[in-house]
């Protein structure tokens, strides 16, 4: 079974603005983000780009209306090739992530170990997937990556697919080294207005959205990683004068939903070629790249992948 990790550190916690046609969304990760990356052995830029591709991919996908699995991926990266998080409506979160390894060391030499996000992404276009229970079908949004930040990328692909105006806020912790990996989103979203109102309602609402996205901009990092600060209190200091109706959190658990079942529906897929060639020492050994968990199947049961093949 793919790893789990079940402590509850980690949460996002929906909320609502009464005076303003306005949802928000407020993700804080430690524990499990912490898990996550250091289950990889990834360099320091990867991990700094996934924990925020997590902590974007959480606040974009999780609510209470949709059950299913979402997806949030960079793909056709020129030197970060890939980078994937997948979440469900549980809360259940994993990521991994691919890049050239050749290429990404001598940019880091080039740019004293601050490459921009163009450098890294170059050509890459970011994904949206929502795999709903509800729906026949999926559905799927690609935007061309298009930003100096990750955030500066996700409103463009806001305005490009979503078309709700969104003020997004994402932070990580930087160093590493003392206590573990956070990050931390915070989504604001203004809902359409109705057909009804009147155009000076429609004035107000804009007047209404400018407030909130100044006071959106006076987060600081501090205070969106600052465990001690709950989310409550921090909601309520930054919106309290926007009537904030804060919902019930919901927590995120770090876990692959690998398993050797799944495995082997995998590798009955392949060509009875393509499974021999895999065999080295009398043995296939498959490892998950989202939770590096290590599946090996012996001789006699690749023999019955084999004949499973052949019912």
């Amino acid at each position: 079974m793919g790893s789990s990790l079940t402590m509850t550190s980690d949460t996002l916690t929906p909320f609502y603005l009464g005076k303003a046609q306005v949802r928000g969304k407020l993700v804080r990760l430690s524990d499990q983000l912490d898990h996550i990356i250091k289950s990889h052995s990834y360099p320091s830029i990867v991990n700094h780009y996934l924990s925020e591709l997590i902590a974007i991919g959480i606040v974009l996908s999780i609510n209470t209306k949709n059950n299913g699995l979402f997806t949030l991926q960079i793909t056709n990266g020129k030197i970060l090739k890939m980078m994937v998080v997948d979440i469900t409506s549980e809360g259940e979160i994993r990521a991994c992530a691919k890049w050239d390894n050749e290429a990404l060391e001598k940019l880091l030499m080039e740019t004293n170990n601050a490459p921009g996000l163009t450098q890294l992404f170059e050509n890459a276009f970011l994904v949206f997937t929502a795999d709903l229970d509800s729906q026949v079908e999926k559905y799927q949004a690609i935007v061309e990556l298009s930003g100096s930040t990750l955030s500066d990328c996700m409103h463009h692909f806001f305005r490009q697919s979503d078309q709700l105006a969104t003020g997004l806020v994402v932070v990580t912790k930087s160093d590493y080294s003392l206590d573990g990996y956070s990050a931390a989103a915070l989504i604001l979203q203004k809902l359409p207005s109705s057909s009804e109102q009147t155009e000076t309602e429609n004035e107000q609402d804009e007047d209404d959205w400018i407030t909130n996205l100044s006071l959106l901009g006076t987060i600081t990092k501090k205070e969106l990683l600052d465990q001690n600060l709950s989310a409550d209190n921090l909601l309520y200091r930054l919106f309290h004068e926007r009537e904030v109706h804060v919902l019930p959190s919901k927590n995120i658990v770090a876990k692959c939903y690998c398993s050797r079942p799944r495995i082997e529906q995998i590798l009955v897929s392949f060509s009875e070629e393509d499974i021999k060639d895999m065999i080295l020492d009398n043995q296939i050994s498959v490892t998950c790249e989202f939770c590096n968990e290590t599946y090996l199947f012996n001789d006699s049961q690749i023999n019955e992948i084999l004949e499973e093949k052949k019912r």
